[in-house]
């Protein structure tokens, strides 16, 4: 990854969630925790602990969107509502992913692998997708679809169990 300045990276989602105040928040204090998270040596340890810190308690805490500063997710990413969002912090999000309220992105078992979500992914509300999984870019989540299993690229997929359509 090519350099950036702190400002474009923290506000590299800003665009993407105009329609939502609480997106550009969420995600502008998560790219700073995530920056921090890289730069734990030295001198800028006890910083970056201590924003690490507060961050988790105003994103987590207070608005109940549990997005951990280790996690990795692309650029122009978009939340829409928010709360209740749990992402594991080993879980890979691409670009321009649309994630909504109440989405459970993770592992099936503690310490089992993660999804990997491709670019331009949607997400719907409720969706959980768990495992060592691959959701190919461009696919569609319905809301409050469990998803196990691959999901091919611009495939839609929906309920419980999953089906592709």
């Amino acid at each position: 990854m090519p350099p950036t300045s702190l400002r474009a990276e923290v506000l590299q989602d800003w665009r993407a969630n105009r329609p939502d105040p609480r997106g550009r928040l969420v995600l502008a204090a998560f790219r700073l925790a995530h920056r921090a998270s890289r730069n734990r040596s030295g001198a800028w340890r006890v910083p970056a602990t201590a924003y690490g810190l507060l961050y988790r308690v105003l994103v987590e805490w207070v608005l109940g969107i549990e997005i951990p500063w280790k996690t990795s997710i692309g650029p122009g990413a978009r939340l829409r509502h928010g709360v209740g969002l749990v992402v594991n912090d080993r879980s890979v999000i691409g670009a321009r992913v649309l994630l909504r309220h109440g989405v459970t992105i993770g592992n099936a078992r503690a310490g089992g692998p993660c999804p990997v979500i491709g670019d331009d992914v949607e997400i719907g509300a409720g969706a959980v997708i768990v495992g060592g999984i691959t959701v190919g870019d461009g696919a569609r989540i319905g809301a409050n679809a469990v998803i196990t299993k691959d999901v091919p690229a611009g495939a839609v997929a929906v309920g419980n169990p999953m089906r592709l359509r």
